[in-house]
């Protein structure tokens, strides 16, 4: 009895669903808004659990050197490569999640342009935990990556219960993005700026800018009820409008940060591709790369971590005037650039973002402490500079120039600069377009794969033949050989390509890249057929070329569109395809577009 009722009310939920899902398909914008809210709403909660989650984790990390009996200092440096050793354990080893490896924006672009927004449940949960032991543990990392990829997979396990489209289900997934960072950073407006922004060098996604408005604004209110409503970066003065001449050092300010953004790009990108190619076992890689971040933290201990903290005391009126900090300061951008590479390019779990105002931050502490040297007192307030480069460091090296002029004024709780911010961001991006710190950006929306069906409504143009052929060593025959010596070694089931002046093999037969005479076209077996029905013998005195039929050889980097035309063309079954080399690589048959053609709808309807 029992196991009857658990199959009525399975049956019953299951209707519910598909009725809720079909409610949330058809009827458009109000129930996306509705649902937005409710991930916001999840989100938040789940941005609540990382930060205390976290500050716990730092103060249990500490102790040894807090205490009554403290450790030196220095031995604090060895804790990077434990974390290190921990997070590659339960990432490869104990959840099997390599996805959550290394940062979490780019993971989630690219989830997006290529996966259709699906993200597997287990990875929100383990980089919860890989990000927080990382950053506890004194990696150089961001706290964007790991919100942003948890919000996307809180976001995409709601849509598979709804078993929605791929088009629904990526728009979600940016909500999702959108609601960790307005959260974390407490930046409602930034957040979804920049899960929009993020995904293109040159474009935005505008359609899912709603929904994210909508998650953002719901996960922010709900982690400032807990957390309280002070900006993420405490202690910024109130700075005067900016002058024309702090306009053009901001503009100078933007130039500087583009070596430095692609000093950080490139280091990342080659720590990265060279963890990748070593042969050891992933599990070790972030704790060496932690072994390695340890030897920078005896030198710069402020590279250990988010480095917020560094950032707000840097902006409380210590800025350097001598030739001295400056070089400090340029140091420590050095010193944070590479030990972010090692920390997130060696798979330790946490992002880019945050590291990357860090880097800006301090580098315009150190261009405003050239200033002072330079010209003493001719900027008002020098320590503007710091939240100019933060700023104008993130646009250029995301590509994400208003979503990075937000996120700073909103994490600062100042707008005084907004000018200037803008200027700097434009002049940073005006050097530095040819990189960006996220691999999976693409240019505009013209060039995703998540927009390919947007741009061509015939699927079938935008799938190639060398996507859906049936790759085979085709044998080919020659036009002047004998017909029936030729039936005795080939299948009457296959197609077959005839060549005439090749060279001869004693079969008969050769393989498509040997063939060098001129092609004429394919054997028609329907011929042969009819010759041996109607006239057993004459098959004696036919050739090859006298069976063969003209057909042209498609190119495996043909449209499905342009071949169906073909098909349609010569009333053939199936026609042969060659490369851009001329050799013969397999075989279209005119079922297998239409099975493509079912299979792509299919896909897109999923």
């Amino acid at each position: 009895m029992r196991g009857v009722l658990f199959s009525i009310f399975g049956r019953a939920m299951s209707q519910f669903l598909k009725r809720f899902n079909r409610f949330l398909v058809i009827n458009g914008y109000m129930p996306k808004i509705f649902l937005a809210a409710f991930i916001g709403f999840v989100t938040g909660l789940v941005a609540v659990s990382f930060h205390y989650g976290l500050g716990l984790a730092i103060d249990l990390v500490r102790i040894p050197w807090t205490g009554d009996n403290p450790l030196p200092w220095w031995t604090f440096a060895f804790v990077p490569a434990v974390g290190g050793l921990v997070v590659g354990f339960i990432i490869y080893t104990l959840a099997k999640a390599p996805e959550t490896a290394g940062q979490g924006t780019d993971n989630m672009i690219k989830s997006f342009h290529h996966e259709g927004g699906k993200i597997r449940k287990r990875v929100a949960p383990v980089k919860f935990l890989t990000s927080i032991i990382t950053l506890a543990t004194g990696g150089s990392a961001g706290y964007e990556g790991p919100i942003s990829q948890i919000g996307s997979g809180v976001a995409s396990t709601v849509c598979h219960g709804f078993k929605m489209p791929q088009t629904l289900r990526r728009q979600f997934t940016l909500a999702g993005t959108a609601a960790g960072l307005g959260a974390i950073f407490k930046a409602p407006l930034a957040g979804a700026l920049t899960s929009v922004e993020v995904l293109y060098r040159e474009d935005f996604e505008s359609n899912a800018f709603a929904t994210s408005i909508v998650s953002s604004v719901v996960a922010f209110t709900v982690y400032i009820a807990f957390v309280g409503t002070a900006p993420a970066i405490t202690g910024v003065p109130v700075f005067p409008f900016a002058n024309g001449f702090e306009l053009f050092a901001c503009a100078l300010l933007g130039i500087l940060c583009f070596p430095f953004s692609y000093l950080y790009v490139r280091c990342y990108n080659e720590s990265e591709n060279r963890f990748a190619r070593w042969k050891i076992p992933n599990w070790i890689k972030p704790a060496i790369g932690g072994l390695m971040v340890s030897v920078l933290v005896f030198a710069y201990p402020e590279v250990a971590g988010g480095g917020f903290e560094f950032i707000g005391e840097i902006m409380g009126a210590m800025m350097p005037h001598t030739l001295w900090g400056v070089l400090l300061l340029l140091g420590i951008v050095l010193a944070k650039i590479i030990a972010t590479g090692l920390t997130v390019g060696s798979g330790g779990s946490g992002g880019v973002f945050g590291p990357s105002l860090f880097i800006g931050g301090v580098l315009g502490a150190a261009f405003a402490g050239a200033c002072e040297l330079v010209a003493p007192g001719v900027v008002r307030a020098p320590e503007m500079f710091i939240l100019v480069g933060m700023a104008a460091f993130f646009a250029g090296a995301a590509k994400a120039p208003i979503a990075g002029v937000v996120m700073v004024c909103e994490m600062t709780g100042s707008y005084s600069l907004l000018p200037g911010l803008l200027i700097a961001a434009v002049m940073h991006i005006a050097f530095s377009r040819p990189w960006s710190i996220y691999k999976s950006q693409v240019q505009n929306k013209f060039a995703s794969p998540a927009h390919r069906e947007d741009m061509d409504q015939d699927v079938l143009r935008i799938t190639t033949v060398g996507e859906v052929i049936e790759f085979c060593e085709m044998k080919t025959l020659r036009a002047e050989d004998s017909l029936s010596d030729v039936l005795k070694n080939i299948d009457v089931d296959y197609v077959y390509p005839v060549y005439e002046g090749t060279s001869r093999t004693p079969a008969g037969l050769s393989l498509g890249h040997e063939q060098t005479g001129k092609y004429i076209g394919l054997l028609d077996m329907s011929i042969v057929k009819n010759a041996y029905i109607s006239s057993p013998d004459l098959i004696q005195h036919l050739l090859i070329s006298d069976c063969t039929v003209k057909a042209p050889m498609l190119m495996d980097s043909m449209d499905l569109h342009s071949a169906l035309k073909v098909f349609v063309r010569t009333s053939m079954r199936e026609l042969c395809v060659k490369n851009k080399d001329g050799e013969v690589i397999g075989v279209l048959s005119h079922s297998a577009i239409l099975k493509a053609y079912d299979k792509i709808v299919q896909r897109n309807a999923d």
